[in-house]
């Protein structure tokens, strides 16, 4: 191999570097090859591009929290207009060398409603399932409840209500907030069959909440006990808040929780990328998804 090597050098002189191989019968592939390049520590790196660097460190708020193919999408959707745009590969390049990437999560396999003998699908257009559910976010020695709804097609947050008090007047005040978000007549659509998936906690099913739902023009139906995954979709939205906002910070009173909620669930509805959406934001993704289906009936 040496040898060839040495030929083809001296008849680069000659004609051309390709010429020379074909003669000698070596590959362009032998030609460049060099010992070692494959070591870590022999491989060129390249520079960093200093407009994402400094783009990547201005960041300061929940967009630290997403990985490098969300992060990608958030950039090229919020900083296009700027002339940035870069692909995941390359997001993922500088976010490893200015440590930034997230830790990596090691999911387990989950049991899927199918296996669980569950009835459940999936809508093909807003405003057809909900689902709505409650937690708590502690400070100093006390907690707040948050009541919540979401549209499972869209994943957007439609009516939430954040309290001291866990009862079903707060679980009601959260669902008038959804009916009104997205019918201002404060009432569902008679011709609209709009499910309302619930679990078992005496907040829902108090015959309080369960008339005011009715009054409201919302069906509803009940998961079976201790069955989290006949609900997944608001589930998935607690685990992202927690992990995104409450496991960050260490609130001391119920202003910081009330101020923090807030900006979340602004960060969450308008800016947030999600994979099952095409990496849009909920509000986005229903736009989009709505005027494109004005323009199929057109």
């Amino acid at each position: 191999m040496k040898e060839k090597r040495e030929h083809v050098e001296k008849l680069k002189a000659e004609i051309p570097t390709q010429l020379a191989l074909k003669a000698i019968g070596l590959s362009r592939s032998s030609y460049h090859y060099k010992s070692g390049i494959n070591d870590k520590k022999d491989k060129r790196i390249a520079p960093l591009d200093p407009r994402l660097e400094t783009l990547l460190l201005t960041l300061k708020g929940y967009e630290l929290t997403l990985g490098h193919c969300k992060l990608a999408s958030y950039i090229k959707t919020n900083y296009a207009h700027h002339g940035h745009w870069y692909n995941k590969k390359k997001v993922y390049r500088h976010m490893k060398a200015l440590k930034l990437l997230q830790p990596k999560h090691i999911k387990k396999p989950k049991k899927t409603l199918k296996k669980l003998g569950v009835s459940y699908y999936s809508p093909i257009r807003s405003n057809v399932r909900w689902e709505a559910d409650l937690t708590f976010i502690s400070y100093g020695d006390s907690h707040l409840y948050l009541f919540t709804v979401m549209d499972t097609f869209d994943k957007e947050i439609i009516g939430h209500f954040l309290s001291f008090r866990c009862r079903c007047v707060e679980a009601v005040e959260s669902l008038k907030q959804a009916v009104l978000s997205r019918f201002p007549e404060g009432v569902v659509p008679p011709e609209l069959e709009l499910v309302l998936r619930l679990d078992r906690g005496s907040q829902y099913t108090a015959k309080a909440f369960c008339d005011q739902a009715r009054l409201l023009g919302l069906a509803f139906e009940f998961c079976d006990v201790q069955a989290p995954n006949q609900k997944p979709y608001i589930e998935s939205f607690f685990a992202n808040f927690k992990r995104e906002e409450v496991y960050r910070n260490d609130y001391l009173n119920p202003f910081d929780i009330f101020l923090a909620w807030k900006a979340y669930v602004d960060w969450y509805n308008n800016k947030r990328p999600h994979s099952s959406l095409g990496n849009l934001s909920p509000v986005l993704f229903r736009l989009h998804f709505h005027q494109h289906l004005s323009l199929s009936e057109a």
